[in-house]
């Protein structure tokens, strides 16, 4: 028995991406807890003052950045998308649109419920 017949392929990268975002979200909330109490609470002197508010906020601009690069591909985890980037511009396709993934969903949860 193989891990296809198991669950498939958009299912695992479904729960990859499920997976990678509980693990990276828990680690930036604890990065960026870390450094608030680090410059908060630690024995600094006053005169460094401005100093660890800018540490601070690019500290806390580069967890955002992250997380915001997770959150772009967990998009391209769940739903196969392609984009290509060339002088005449971007091309994005793939993936099912929005209104058909919502009617999807909306399918499941009534063949679950036994209503379908």
């Amino acid at each position: 028995m193989s891990w296809h017949s198991i669950w498939p392929p958009r299912d695992l990268r479904a729960f990859i991406a499920l997976a990678g975002s509980l693990i990276g979200g828990a680690g930036l909330i604890f990065f960026s807890g870390m450094l608030v109490w680090a410059l908060w609470k630690g024995e600094w002197p006053v005169a460094t003052a401005a100093q660890r508010i800018d540490y601070l906020g690019r500290a806390l601009l580069g967890a955002l950045a992250a997380a915001a690069i997770v959150l772009f591909a967990l998009g391209f985890a769940i739903n196969r998308r392609k984009v290509k980037v060339s002088r005449s511009g971007i091309e994005i396709e793939g993936g099912p649109p929005a209104a058909g993934a919502v009617e999807q969903a909306g399918a499941a949860i009534k063949d679950m419920a036994g209503e379908g």
